[in-house]
């Protein structure tokens, strides 16, 4: 038993923990509020080869007060039971099969959120994902190649190039294009909006030469 588990377990006995959505006691996640996340949410993915992206559940009542609780509150317990039902949901959409490899494309955190929450939160939940989807026997992996900020460039021929990539993909940009070209690829993120980001994602995966099948997230807003 390591250091950290006996840590968990004194925290455990002194400040039991309620479930992150209803605050039901001594659960991550209550069954009632996983359920909330096993639907399958469509909206229109502008970008991606299938055109339609999916969702868990709707961001609203726990479900939302679930996200935020792990998002911006450092829940970090949340991490498996989220990666299963984003895993669960690639399975029922269709979105991985048992013949095609796919990479998973975490969306990108700013450099000040990812300071003020101590790490890239989509990272770490995909990266968890992936793993879930291997135990089930898809063929996948997590590739963190997008960022958000300015291109650095070296010459009038490339500042060009990445002006023209930025009128389409706004401030998100691909770090490794070589890893991207003709690959697979699902874009992940916690909550869909208005779905601009996905879109800038999309199209700097594009430009890499990627071939985006569609987009998952936890939660969609209700529009």
């Amino acid at each position: 038993m390591t250091v950290t588990t006996v840590m968990m377990m004194v925290r455990d006995l002194l400040l039991p923990r309620g479930c992150t959505g209803c605050d039901s006691p001594d659960q991550v996640l209550c069954r009632s509020c996983r359920d909330l996340f096993a639907h399958t949410v469509t909206r229109p993915a502008p970008g991606t080869l299938e055109g339609t992206g999916y969702s868990c559940a709707w961001y609203r009542g726990e479900a939302r007060r679930a996200i935020l609780s792990w998002k911006d509150h450092g829940d970090e317990e949340c991490d498996p039971p989220f990666a299963a039902l984003l895993a669960d949901l690639a399975v029922r959409s269709g979105a991985v099969s048992g013949n095609d490899p796919v990479h998973l494309v975490p969306a990108p955190s700013s450099r000040a959120s990812m300071i003020r929450r101590g790490r890239w939160h989509m990272r770490d939940l995909t990266a968890l994902m992936a793993v879930a989807l291997a135990d089930l026997g898809y063929e996948t992996d997590m590739l963190p190649v997008l960022r958000t900020g300015h291109v650095a460039t070296k010459s009038v021929q490339t500042t060009n190039a990445a002006q023209r990539a930025a009128r389409i993909t706004g401030n998100v940009h691909v770090t490794d294009p070589a890893r991207c070209a003709g690959r697979r690829m699902i874009l992940v993120d916690d909550i869909i909006t208005t779905g601009a980001t996905m879109r800038q994602c999309a199209a700097a995966l594009e430009q890499a030469g990627a071939n985006v099948a569609t987009t998952l997230t936890l939660a969609s807003v209700p529009k």
